[in-house]
């Protein structure tokens, strides 16, 4: 995982010094010398939704992401461990479904199309959303083994807190 982290955080940096760079290079050729760019615009847009869709499974796998808690703290570490299981194995099926299969088919409709401005394959743009589902099931499942362990864990600690609570009886003298 650590090398996975690295690979993403060195693209999302990539991406937004690019968009910078572009961001600055359009002010530059819009105020000072009148003549606005033609492709930055439409390369910001895009990276944009680069950078979106790559930073939602890095900040899933950090355990960044927005999240409701209203279901945790509220119970032993077990079932907390039982809860999130089940959160993130949504997440990884809903990741499969929409993200992946839904993501293919939008990638393979856009097969012929161009972009306005640049005139790259539109395949470019939307190749993102299966590889952030791709990102979020790999992420989602190293999860899925984390809380599996703290489950077998803490209901490990029960087991042994359960034979120490035993009662010793005495000898009668």
């Amino acid at each position: 995982m650590k090398y996975l982290n690295k690979l993403v955080e060195i693209v999302l940096e990539i991406l937004v010094c690019g968009m910078v760079l572009g961001c600055v290079w359009q002010v530059f050729t819009r105020f000072i010398l009148h003549d606005p760019s033609k492709y930055t615009e439409e390369l910001l847009r895009y990276m944009l939704i680069w950078v979106t869709f790559m930073g939602v499974p890095y900040a899933y796998g950090q355990d960044r992401h927005l999240s409701i808690n209203i279901f945790m703290n509220k119970n032993t570490k077990k079932n907390d461990a039982l809860v999130k299981l089940f959160v993130d194995a949504f997440v990884v099926a809903l990741c499969v479904l929409v993200m992946i299969v839904g993501g293919v088919m939008v990638t393979g409709n856009a097969a012929g199309q161009l972009s306005a401005a640049m005139q790259l394959p539109m395949e470019v743009y939307y190749v993102c959303v299966p590889i952030s589902g791709v990102l979020m099931v790999i992420y989602g499942i190293d999860k899925i083994v984390k809380h599996i362990n703290d489950y077998r864990l803490e209901s490990k600690k029960d087991k042994d807190s359960e034979v120490k609570v035993k009662p010793e009886f005495k000898k009668a003298v």
